[in-house]
């Protein structure tokens, strides 16, 4: 291991299923087929353990952190088909179990569990996206925003057909992160609360937007996979003028996609018209009942969840290129993730080593760096 990265036991019992950092990068959680999830807080320069407990009845299939304008909270999902919201009683002791309390439950509707999530917060207000083994995502708000512990749907549809019964899945879902959505920068009397998914789905990406019905809809698919993509990574940097999107593949490469968001030439000019009329119904409703997604849905019956076709009818036009095709040295990637800024890469693997990636002003993108990692961390 090299001096810049620091070693610790996970403590864990079997194999280590989950590793993220909040919010400011001083908190790890980790996750394990053992059934249980750890926080570890960083001071002095090394990780200390805050508390192990018990957070499923089946192995964890992934977890991760609220933003912290809400108080420190953690999602988790396993294969008891459940997804807990967990939030941090500061009251109780370190090291007793009892430091984070389950507040909100689901069980996944589809009698497939939940295999991936994420949150996004904008201002004080929060959204989770999560999805099933078969596909089925489910995008949630809280239905009060001064608490986590009850969500209402907002969305939900499958991201493609449903897999075959016995056939090797892969679906992961992600939120764009960065403060400013590219619609938003595209049409500044856009929504700039609008939200934006990428989603693993099989051997492809995607990419869902909402509308100004405050609706998902496919904006773009991102092909060209030897096999299943095992992760996704959306860059921050709206600045940038494209959206840039990272997959791992089950084939060993790591690709990149710029993708391109401009106004439909159907649409640019009564986008302003239509949408400061969907703001103006917006801002009145919001006057009598409460802010977010959820209020714009809460007299509208869902839609059926049949998986969502992509759309031409879109106030925007979507375009995507492969800009690097990179042959990762992994046997099978599994983990992908870009710097902040977008000009470096991390990937994982098979092969248990974790590889740096960086941008080359030639626009290829060259390994710089690698690292073994231990048994209970290479996946």
């Amino acid at each position: 291991m090299s001096a810049d990265f620091s070693d610790f036991d996970s403590g864990h019992r079997d194999l280590v299923t989950v590793t993220k950092f909040n919010f400011y990068g001083n908190r790890i959680v980790t996750a394990s087929s053992d059934h249980r999830m750890k926080v570890w807080d960083q001071k002095d320069g090394e990780w200390q353990l805050l508390d192990t407990w018990r957070a499923h009845d089946a192995e964890i299939l992934d977890a991760a952190w609220n933003g912290p304008f809400t108080g420190q909270h953690l999602g988790s999902v396993g294969e008891d088909m459940k997804l807990k919201i967990w939030q941090e009683d500061v009251t109780q002791l370190p090291g007793t179990g009892r430091r984070f309390k389950n507040i909100f439950r689901l069980v996944a509707p589809q009698r497939h569990p939940f295999v991936s999530l994420d949150f996004r917060n904008i201002d004080l207000e929060s959204w989770l996206a999560v999805i099933t083994r078969d596909g089925f995502l489910m995008v949630m708000e809280p239905v009060s925003p001064d608490s986590l512990a009850d969500w209402q749907t907002v969305d939900e549809f499958r991201v493609c057909a449903a897999p075959p019964r016995g056939e090797e899945t892969s679906f992961k879902v992600q939120f764009h992160h960065d403060p400013t959505d590219i619609t938003h920068s595209v049409l500044p009397s856009w929504d700039r609360k609008s939200l934006s998914l990428v989603v693993a789905a099989m051997d492809s990406v995607k990419i869902f937007r909402t509308d100004a019905n405050r609706r998902f809809y496919h904006a773009i698919e991102l092909k060209g996979h030897g096999g299943l993509v095992r992760d996704i990574s959306w860059a921050n940097g709206s600045v940038r003028g494209y959206d840039l999107i990272a997959s791992g593949c089950k084939d060993g490469f790591v690709r990149v996609f710029e993708v391109y968001t401009s106004l439909s030439s159907n649409n640019a000019r009564e986008s302003d018209r239509n949408h400061a009329h969907s703001s103006a119904t917006s801002q009145s409703s919001r006057s009598t009942a409460q802010s977010g997604i959820g209020s714009a849905l809460a007299s509208r019956v869902p839609m059926p969840t049949s998986s969502r076709p992509a759309t031409n009818d879109s106030q925007f036009k979507h375009t995507g290129k492969e800009v690097a095709c990179i042959d990762s040295k992994h046997l099978d990637v599994w983990q992908v993730g870009f710097s902040y800024a977008g000009d470096c890469l991390i990937s994982s693997g098979d092969d248990g080593v974790v590889r740096f990636w960086k941008k080359a002003l030639s626009g290829e993108w060259l390994e710089y760096a690698e690292t073994e990692m231990t048994d209970d961390q290479d996946k």
